[in-house]
């Protein structure tokens, strides 16, 4: 029996056909955006032209931030940043802001972006603001928080057409059964396995009306199955009737010809959507905190569970930035003298690997176990990765 198991990065390393951070970062700050909905039901979308409104002001307010955090970035990672690394300082200042998590290492740093910020929020009627904020800063942080997150979701959603996933479709075919954990929000995985009518499951296909239930159809299906630890532009929450006076909190995914806010159930009753906003996590050093909550926690423990099915983990175009990725992969390692990693990197070399920030300090305790091969996931032919393919 052949099996695989994938791990997908969001620098997929091959021409998927999705925008790259730094264009999605682009976009977000410097495209045309307006609010679409209002002060309660912050709703952004590209506008064209120029921002206006309060589009114009949160897109001002992520420039502040991205400049303001600049400087460390390059000092320590020798880069500016990117729509990750502002979307995590945003939630962070939000967080504090609103004493959800306290973080008294943030009080100069807000102070110093208060006052940078101040003619974007100051003078500001309080009354005018809406529950459950109390002042023109942290109202102002959250929908710049927002912009983002639809700006995300605007760029991404159009992106139908896959490129260079063809080696996807010869490894499903030439295995019995291949796992896939994606850190992509896009739908180019699934898309790439549908026209090639492969079947697979991601946890999802409980059909109800115009949408597919979660129901943890991994457990169904033994050949392909599809992991989006990071969430997807398709998942949505939902309030699912259970019977005439209760209903339940569930997630689905919807499909590109019913809007969201549209679908209806199987007895053409429209379902209550719950948050306008697909699930998916962003930035750089907040998504982690979320993997343990809820319908996270519950993917969570499903690619613990599978991971341990596998002795080889074959890695694409994964920078090794997230923490919480990392410990699992960490805690994977050590469970078995026969687990390994395969790292698929064009030019790359284990000495070129060493020098990154996850492997100069694990290289000397699990350094054995890593093998680097130099090409790209989209350069790869069936017969070179088989030889990675567990028995």
């Amino acid at each position: 029996m052949k099996r695989a198991a994938f791990l997908f990065g969001s620098g997929i390393s091959l021409p998927s056909g999705a925008p790259g951070v730094c264009e999605i970062t682009d976009a977000i700050l410097n495209r045309g955006w307006r609010n679409d909905g209002n002060d309660n039901d912050p709703r952004f979308s590209q506008n064209g032209t120029e921002s206006s409104g309060e589009a114009k002001r949160a897109q001002e307010f992520l420039r502040i931030l991205k400049n303001y955090i600049d400087p460390h970035l390059r000092r320590r990672e020798n880069r500016g940043s990117h729509y990750e690394d502002i979307y995590a300082a945003a939630v962070q200042i939000l967080q504090d802001e609103m004493c959800e998590i306290v973080n008294p290492m943030l009080c100069g740093s807000v102070c110093d972006i208060k006052n940078l910020a101040a003619a974007l929020y100051q003078g500001r009627n309080k009354d005018d603001l809406p529950r459950p904020f109390t002042d023109q800063f942290t109202f102002l942080v959250y929908i710049a928080h927002l912009l983002i997150s639809w700006g995300v979701l605007d760029v991404l959603w159009p992106i139908e057409t896959p490129k260079g996933l063809e080696t996807l479709t010869s490894c499903a075919k030439g295995t019995d059964q291949m796992d896939i954990f994606s850190l992509n929000h896009d739908m180019l995985i699934e898309q790439q396995l549908k026209q090639n009518e492969i079947p697979f499951s991601d946890g999802f296909s409980d059909k109800r009306g115009d949408v597919l239930r979660f129901n943890w159809s991994w457990k169904n299906e033994k050949r392909v199955r599809l992991y989006k630890l990071h969430g997807s532009l398709d998942w949505y929450p939902f309030a699912f009737p259970e019977n005439e006076h209760q209903s339940k909190r569930d997630f689905a995914k919807v499909s590109r010809e019913v809007k969201p806010d549209k679908c209806k159930d199987s007895k053409g009753t429209n379902l209550e959507l719950l948050n306008p906003l697909p699930l998916f996590l962003a930035g750089t050093v907040t998504k982690d905190r979320l993997y343990g909550i809820g319908f996270l926690r519950e993917l969570f423990c499903q690619f613990h569970a599978s991971l341990n099915e596998h002795q080889t983990l074959i890695c694409c175009g994964y920078g090794w930035k997230d923490k919480g990725i990392n410990n699992a992969v960490t805690q994977w390692l050590g469970t078995s003298n026969e687990n390994r990693i395969v790292i698929l990197q064009n030019n790359g070399s284990p000495d070129k690997l060493k020098q990154s920030q996850y492997w100069s300090t694990h290289w000397n305790r699990q350094g054995h176990k890593v093998v680097v091969f130099p090409k790209w996931f989209s350069e790869c032919t069936l017969n070179d990765l088989q030889p990675f393919f567990d028995k």
